[in-house]
């Protein structure tokens, strides 16, 4: 393949956007033209990425030969590109580390990792590509927010991959943590005041829910963006088990996270409801 498109789904996080635009480097350095798509917003916090104004524009001449699906279990996942993924391509890959993906692509390599990044090291490692700084901090960018700052979800593997990428990138950890962990504005900071305050329990207090309506989001200055790790909040009460996040945006639809720990599985209970 000689022309190729890179998606990931809607909404993305850090793992789907590190993993793609490690991806994107990976494939130039290997003589592809490649483009990638994704139907999202981009936080302030993904600054660390660097300038995205290529995404979703289209550079290669002609037709795609491939399209490559990363950190996507669906293609209904692809927002509104799953009705052109397709369009014209004669090969079509999904990689990812769900394993309730639904094997949508021609060829699907899904994998039980931390992250899709953990998986890409392994496929950028075969292609025989150079590590780059910027390849390594886009994938560790990925394993890191995917287990949480390395607080689940880990194995010896997934830390064997992060102290690699260290090594290959000749990077520090704090390159990567500092910008995505520590970069909050005030605006966020005033929003999430209002997270502390708004937290219900309910099924002695091993549920925790917070509702977030429109309002808050005016009054504090911010949008759904800014919510990203809100959910991991309630978890770190001891009697909580299961946090649920609703924030509504601004056409009056509610974006939902689920968050679990111990025996209870976010996943079957996110099934549950469809």
């Amino acid at each position: 393949s000689k022309n190729v498109s890179i998606y990931t789904h809607i909404n993305t996080d850090c793992d789907a956007l590190g993993s793609a635009l490690a991806l994107k480097e990976a494939l130039n350095f290997l003589g592809k033209n490649v483009d990638v798509y994704i139907h999202s917003n981009f936080p302030v916090a993904f600054q660390f990425y660097g300038d995205l104004s290529f995404i979703n524009q289209k550079t290669v001449e002609g037709k795609y030969d491939l399209a490559v699906c990363v950190d996507c279990a669906s293609e209904a996942r692809l927002g509104k590109y799953k009705f052109t993924y397709r369009k014209g391509v004669r090969k079509t890959l999904c990689i990812d580390h769900h394993m309730m993906n639904e094997m949508f692509c021609k060829v699907n390599y899904v994998v039980q990792a931390s992250s899709t990044a953990e998986i890409l090291f392994d496929v950028l490692k075969t292609l025989k590509i150079h590590f780059t700084p910027t390849i390594c901090k886009n994938l560790l960018s990925g394993i890191m927010t995917d287990t949480g700052k390395f607080m689940h979800g880990v194995g010896e593997k997934t830390l064997v991959v992060a102290s690699k990428l260290l090594k290959f990138g000749g990077i520090k950890i704090e390159e990567v943590s500092t910008p995505l962990f520590n970069s909050m504005s005030l605006d966020a900071f005033n929003l999430l005041k209002k997270v502390y305050q708004k937290i219900e329990f309910l099924a002695d207090n091993r549920l925790a829910i917070i509702l977030l309506n429109r309002r808050d989001f005016i009054d504090t200055n911010t949008t759904l963006d800014d919510t990203d790790a809100f959910p991991d909040i309630l978890l770190q009460l001891q009697c909580v088990d299961f946090g649920i996040l609703a924030s509504e945006d601004d056409k009056g639809y509610f974006r939902v996270s689920f968050r679990s720990k111990g025996d209870i599985s976010a996943r079957a209970v996110a099934e549950s409801f469809g």
